[in-house]
């Protein structure tokens, strides 16, 4: 039987998983945890706390402050959990924007670039929404080849994210995507739900958010991982640190391939898992594509204790 202590997995969230008031009990009950969100509020002007905190709602969701409000929270948790764990980590995943906490965990990406590269992630992403606007739906209870050949067959349409068996996430022009969502309807998908976001991301339609991206993704002093770390893009684990800019650029148009991130980790024996961040949403995707995992969701420093 293998060692729990020596072989977990840990997962970070996307985008979506904030909400006002996350990550207050680490901030108030962990010194580490503290350390890190004030240098967030250093970094991001000063008040990034009492947006993190306080709220509205509104303004933690505008896409340049819940991206590193997110990276913030999960990259306190990680620093929490590290503190209190004395196992070894065998592998780390994020989801799209929890990639960039993955590589800090791993001490690829430094935690002062990232909150920064995450908030001109989010800026840049928000821009190319409005100057592309488009939609986004997951499509719950259809095999995904048949969503890639509807996707394929509609101009303006593509695949943002394999999350499991049975919830994928088209984007794409909103036209496209009312198409494909019709499409998948007519082709027996359980239900097809339209999420609330402003642009369509992981497609083409992203390209120019990329381009402003890829020279600051450059410029990062990237550092070999200390354990393997997955990549969205390919799905499979990184091979070296001079790959990381030109895959997160990737990331930004291209389809997220979670399942093959947790499908490779599962292979390798991994049979626990942490969440660590802001919600649940990556516990419930891994149940989905293994019922047996045991994965636990943990954001404050009770549930890490």
């Amino acid at each position: 039987m293998t060692d729990k202590n020596n072989n977990i997995g840990i997962l970070f969230p996307g985008q979506g998983a904030q909400y006002v008031g996350m990550g207050k009990s680490l901030y108030e009950e962990s010194t580490v945890g503290k350390e890190i969100l004030e240098k967030a509020d250093q970094m991001l002007g000063g008040n990034f706390l009492e947006v993190l905190f306080n709220g509205p709602a509104e303004n933690l969701t505008a896409t340049d402050v819940s991206q590193p409000a997110i990276y913030a929270v999960s990259c306190a948790a990680f620093n929490v959990f590290k503190e209190k764990f004395e196992g070894t980590i065998s592998a780390v995943a994020g989801l799209s924007l929890g990639e960039y906490s993955a590589l800090t965990a791993v001490g690829s990406l430094p935690f002062a670039e990232g909150i920064k590269l995450v908030q001109m992630r989010g800026k840049l992403m928000q821009e190319a929404a409005e100057k592309n606007p488009g939609a986004m739906a997951s499509v719950l209870g259809l095999e995904a080849e048949k969503i890639d050949t509807i996707c394929t067959g509609i101009d303006g349409a593509y695949v943002a994210n394999y999350n499991s068996p049975g919830q994928i996430v088209i984007s794409g022009t909103s036209d496209a995507v009312a198409k494909a969502s019709a499409e998948c309807s007519e082709a027996g998908a359980r239900r097809v739900i339209p999420l609330k976001v402003s642009g369509a991301f992981h497609t083409q339609l992203m390209e120019s958010a990329r381009k402003g991206l890829q020279p600051l993704l450059e410029a990062v002093n990237w550092e070999e991982p200390s354990c393997t770390v997955l990549s969205n893009v390919t799905g499979m684990p990184y091979n070296c640190a001079a790959e990381m800019p030109e895959l997160l650029g990737k990331q930004v148009v291209g389809s997220v391939r979670w399942e093959d991130n947790c499908r490779w980790m599962l292979f390798q024996g991994i049979e626990n898992y942490y969440e660590l961040g802001p919600g649940k949403v990556l516990q419930g995707l891994m149940k989905k594509i293994e019922r047996a995992a045991n994965v636990i969701s943990v954001e404050t420093p009770e549930e890490i204790k």
